[in-house]
């Protein structure tokens, strides 16, 4: 009579697949949790910071959740008339020519400029502390004798558009004033700029990036 071969030891599984088990429900819950935070996310389309247009800006700067119009031109005349000025003083010494920039203190009421860049072609724009700004609280009546309303009703919406410097504590007044402009048909573009960060330009009034 033929012997029997002899059995190895049985392994029990069971452990593992309950293993398995928790491991795939985890996995499928994961997957589950992901999909409805995926079906919450708003996609936010932003107006272009930058982009190619003839059109003229009228840069309005949103800080302190006030809206301040930044005088490009009267800040442009400014900076080349004293850069002029220092050049014609320190007769092509550089030294001298880069100590009166660095001590140069010049601006309006509301902005003082920073001539520290001009030997990169830019000049760089703070604000003064302490000048009120327009909080376009009513915004829903804003009109044509109001403030933010004037500047709007003022421009031509074939030539002219708003550029908003805006301060990362300042978004909220920003969209208000953007569905304004937007809603006389007024071209729109923003930039997002730090609370502290000044605000650069070209020399000859072009907006430059910040660095």
């Amino acid at each position: 009579m033929a012997r029997k071969k002899a059995q190895g030891a049985s392994v029990n599984l069971d452990s593992f697949l309950d293993i398995m088990t928790c491991l795939v429900g985890v996995l499928v819950l994961i997957i589950i949790l992901t999909g409805i935070d995926a079906s919450q996310i708003k996609v936010l389309i932003p107006t272009p910071m930058e982009r190619s247009t003839t059109k003229r800006p009228v840069f309005i700067e949103a800080r302190n959740n006030e809206l301040h119009r930044l005088p490009l031109d009267e800040l442009q005349t400014i900076a080349n008339d004293t850069l002029r000025s220092i050049s014609q003083e320190s007769r092509g010494q550089i030294d001298i020519m880069l100590q009166k920039i660095s001590e140069a203190n010049v601006g309006n009421d509301a902005y003082r400029l920073d001539l520290s860049f001009a030997l990169v072609g830019m000049f760089a724009v703070r604000a003064v502390e302490g000048v009120p700004g327009y909080p376009l609280t009513n915004w829903e009546q804003e009109t044509s004798s109001d403030w933010f309303g004037s500047i709007l009703a003022a421009l031509d919406v074939e030539t002219d558009m708003v550029t908003f410097l805006v301060r990362d504590d300042s978004f909220d007044i920003f969209k208000r004033a953007r569905h304004l402009a937007w809603q006389l048909g007024v071209d729109v573009s923003y930039e997002l700029l730090a609370v502290n960060e000044p605000i650069k330009f070209g020399l000859q009034g072009s907006r430059s990036l910040p660095q």
